[in-house]
């Protein structure tokens, strides 16, 4: 249910982020206040506390984010946090995200490997999936040490599992049948 909340409410900005042309800025405004606020815990259990006037809580955020936000995606916070859904808001922007890259046609590919990549071999991991997917590719790496060789490569509706855990797990599959 919170997820179909938190989808309409980012449907809802999005559109407007649309008629107004300012869907990256209104995404970068977003991530940048999500961010801010995961960083800090005690803000998000102010802003979500029963125990707290919601006017003290809509009054926080002004002091806070009015000045470095604009007035839509200020309106969009305080509605939030109004409504009692600020602790929807990683969901909300996590939803905008998906809009905005379905609208730019990027697909985000999240790649695990045991190592840091190279600038080199990211490139050419993004070179190979846009040939593939024919849209642009934006990746988010991680090393995960675990995985002891090769890469993982996932997307929204793919996994690409080149880890040397995996092959040698298949390796022991064949051997004990």
């Amino acid at each position: 249910m919170q997820n179909n909340v938190a989808k309409e409410y980012s449907e809802a900005l999005f559109i407007l982020a649309c008629e107004e042309k300012k869907e990256k800025e209104y995404l970068d405004e977003l991530k940048l206040t999500e961010s801010l606020i995961s960083e800090n815990p005690e803000y998000m259990l102010l802003l979500s506390s029963p125990n707290v006037k919601t006017e003290e809580k809509l009054s926080v955020l002004e002091n806070t984010f009015s000045n470095h936000l604009s007035e839509s995606v200020m309106s969009f916070l305080l509605l939030l946090c109004e409504k009692g859904r600020i602790t929807d808001l990683k969901l909300c922007v996590d939803d905008y995200e998906r809009l905005y890259n379905e609208k730019c046609k990027i697909l985000v590919a999240r790649v695990t490997s045991s190592v840091e990549l190279t600038e080199g071999e990211k490139e050419k991991i993004r070179i190979m999936l846009q040939k593939k997917r024919g849209v642009m590719v934006e990746l988010i790496c991680k090393v995960d040490k675990s995985i002891l060789g090769g890469v993982i490569i996932e997307t929204e509706d793919t996994v690409i599992d080149g880890s040397l855990k995996t092959k040698l797990r298949n390796v022991k599959e064949v051997m004990k049948a």
